[in-house]
């Protein structure tokens, strides 16, 4: 999975997170991952998901809800 974010509403975007090899256990298993993007604030991101594997089932995606919150000064 990629995060990206932009700071022009969307014209150009920046990574601000990479990750892979994730594997969920179990249903509504949540995981939490810091974002460090010291000196970009963002007003828009977007999230790719470039690879979905699944080797006991068929490979699908579901997300109950993505979570962003930002850290007080």
């Amino acid at each position: 999975m990629v995060v990206e974010g932009s700071n022009d509403g969307g014209c150009s975007w920046h990574v601000l997170d990479e990750q892979s090899s994730q594997r969920f256990e179990t249903r509504f298993q949540r995981k939490t991952f810091k974002i460090n993007s010291a000196g970009f604030l963002s007003n828009a991101f977007r999230f790719r998901f470039l690879k979905v594997l699944d080797d006991e089932e068929t490979s699908r995606l579901q997300l109950g809800s993505i979570d962003l919150y930002a850290r007080g000064s």
